[in-house]
């Protein structure tokens, strides 16, 4: 189970995963070793802390914040909570997209400016990590950090970008959450997939065993990346984005086979997609 006093359980099994001494964290975060050795020990972490050790362990800082059970700053929430259905058909189209063309949402969406949204802003619902235990720590990451608020695009995340290895309904999403529903190894190689967090170091986090060494997938890593940029966004800019997307689909030809298109939708009798890398 994660909760604040088990951060410092959490740490210390990345540190064991990775062969980081306290020393080397030390020097690398500039938190005092007396510290470092407080916080494996239990005591539960500053946000100046989380937010020194995030850099250095490669982590998001709102990301250290759920691992720690401690409540992500209003500054590092997403923009919008009104967007993550949009987001999820984003990533799904880009994902299909040739690499030029992944290019160009990307960089749509890096200069998108910075607006309020029209909407007052709804209080997420967040998994009880003392209850849920590790489950309700990842899908405090994928939905609250990832602004997928939503069950369903959460779990159409989870199946987009594991090529449909990791095939959950919303329900079970939630049951995950809530405890009652053990992880798996390839549940934690999912999560981590779409969390853009090494597999390795998410089931040292959770306490996880893994099959075997996970092969990282750069396209999956390059979804994971933009759903993580798609935060700053307003739904009407996500919207925005996402026609923008989805008007580089092709028709895909009556003839052509499977294995050689992507095909993201059928419409009017004619499947639109676009060519397999």
């Amino acid at each position: 189970m994660v909760n604040r006093s088990g951060f410092g359980v959490s740490l210390s099994r990345l540190m064991n995963h990775r062969r980081m001494t306290s020393a080397w964290l030390s020097s690398a975060s500039g938190i005092p070793e007396t510290e470092l050795r407080s916080i494996v020990a239990g005591t539960s972490p500053l946000a100046s802390q989380l937010d020194s050790l995030a850099p250095v362990l490669g982590f998001h800082a709102a990301d250290l914040y759920v691992i720690a059970d401690i409540p992500v700053p209003e500054a590092l929430k997403p923009r919008d909570r009104a967007a993550d259905s949009a987001i999820a058909d984003l990533v799904q189209i880009t994902m299909a997209l040739p690499s030029e063309q992944r290019a160009h949402v990307h960089r749509l969406v890096s200069q998108q400016p910075l607006e309020t949204s029209e909407r007052p802003p709804a209080q997420p619902f967040i998994y009880d990590q003392h209850e849920g235990g590790s489950g309700a720590m990842l899908v405090n990451l994928l939905c609250g950090n990832r602004n997928l608020h939503s069950l369903t695009a959460a779990a159409k995340i989870l199946a987009v970008l594991t090529e449909g290895r990791v095939y959950l309904a919303a329900s079970t999403v939630s049951a995950i959450g809530r405890g009652r529903v053990p992880m798996t190894p390839d549940r934690v190689v999912g999560f981590a997939t779409a969390l853009g967090i090494p597999a390795g170091d998410l089931a040292a986090i959770t306490g996880d065993e893994l099959h075997e060494p996970s092969r990282p997938d750069p396209l999956a890593a390059e979804m994971a990346e933009l759903l993580w940029n798609c935060r700053h966004l307003t739904s009407t800019q996500v919207e925005s984005m996402h026609g923008e997307a989805g008007s580089m689909l092709v028709a895909v030809p009556d003839d052509a086979p499977d294995e050689d298109w992507n095909r993201i939708r059928h419409h009017h009798g004619t499947w639109w997609g676009a060519p397999k890398r």
